[in-house]
């Protein structure tokens, strides 16, 4: 068995069982504490380029299921975990063989607790992890761009149009638009509100995605135009991006929200709400009132926002995502933004 090691910036390294060709890769270490979901977690686009720490001793003890992908492919950059070598399951083996087969290195046998530790001072920071031997052989996969560049429609026989803007979706988003009967026309993260008029749709979803929102700042104010005309709702770093571009501040965590069960309240109702979440940037309250937004949700555990609404505009944002697993929750959500289309085609509103 290859020995491996990981080694954090502040010094501190690691050593474990490799799995894999004799690579090396780099990049920041983020923690999944779920206990199940991991292909929707690791073929998220939002964990792209990520090496991820997951905590629960069996993760890999579960079937691997085509439909559950978030994207085309797995995108994380390598994964470490607690399971020792001589325990690995049928499953895990099937595992094992998918990560060799896409280039993504697995440590095993990992102290993950102590791991986490580390991450809990110094927050998600950049590590390279390496075969532990002499001469590496190749390199770790490099993970390909996942944005659309051109335009694409989908459920083209829907009854409401909507023009999502791609910052690399995932899968479920347009699942769960499609399950609502929208006819979705995706189109690339640069697009202009001159060609969004041109397409003439009833609404407009901001997607998720990865990065740093202040990466499309050249875009804020085409998409301030495009979100004041049309009755708009944005998800995870569609709705950072958003709330940048009307002047709100975003700022990177320390540690991110990462699992489908995170709790959130609705500020206004008090509801309790479980919620499906992978970012690393939050936006601020501070400031917050002059960009026309008041925050819808809040996390119940550091308080961080998880939903704008616009005094003004038919505007609606979330920090967590649809999935299709929290009925109530996304029936609201549908629901506000279908009710804020049809008053803006002019149909009357009965409570």
């Amino acid at each position: 068995m290859m020995e491996g090691i990981i080694n954090l910036s502040n010094g501190v390294s690691y050593t474990g069982h490799w799995h894999g060709e004799k690579t090396e890769c780099s990049g920041e270490m983020i923690f999944y504490t779920g206990m199940g979901n991991l292909l929707e977690f690791i073929s998220d686009p939002a964990v792209k380029g990520k090496i991820v720490l997951a905590t629960y001793p069996n993760i890999l003890n579960c079937y691997i299921d085509q439909e559950k992908l978030e994207s085309d492919d797995i995108q994380i950059a390598g994964l470490v975990i607690q399971q020792e070598y001589g325990e690995f399951s049928v499953s895990m083996k099937k595992w094992l063989t998918v990560f060799k087969e896409k280039c993504i290195p697995v440590m095993t046998g990992m102290d993950t607790r102590s791991i986490i530790k580390q991450l809990l001072k110094v927050g998600e920071v950049p590590i390279t992890m390496k075969a532990n031997v002499g001469d590496l052989i190749s390199s770790a996969k490099q993970v390909k761009e996942l944005s659309t560049s051109t335009y694409k429609t989908i459920n083209s026989n829907g009854k409401t149009h909507v023009v999502l803007i791609d910052f690399f979706v995932k899968n479920s988003l347009i699942k769960w638009l499609i399950k609502s009967d929208y006819k979705i026309t995706i189109v690339p993260a640069e697009v202009t509100a001159e060609k969004v008029k041109a397409l003439k749709p009833d609404g407009i979803v901001f997607s998720g995605g990865t990065g740093n929102p202040s990466s499309y700042k050249n875009c804020y104010p085409e998409y301030r135009e495009i979100a004041k005309e049309y009755p708009t709702m944005a998800f995870g770093l569609g709705h950072q991006i958003l709330a940048e571009a009307f002047g709100a501040h975003v700022e990177k965590m320390k540690w991110g929200h990462r699992n489908f069960k995170h709790p959130i309240i609705h500020v206004e109702s008090k509801e309790v709400y479980m919620s499906n979440q992978n970012h690393c940037y939050s936006v601020l309250e501070e400031g917050l009132e002059a960009t026309g937004f008041i925050v819808s949700y809040q996390s119940i555990q550091d308080k961080s926002i998880e939903g704008l609404s616009h005094k003004i505009y038919p505007i609606t944002t979330y920090q967590f995502h649809p999935d299709g697993k929290n009925p109530k929750l996304e029936k609201i959500i549908i629901c506000a933004f279908s009710n804020q289309v049809k008053q803006a085609k002019g149909v009357n509103i009965y409570a």
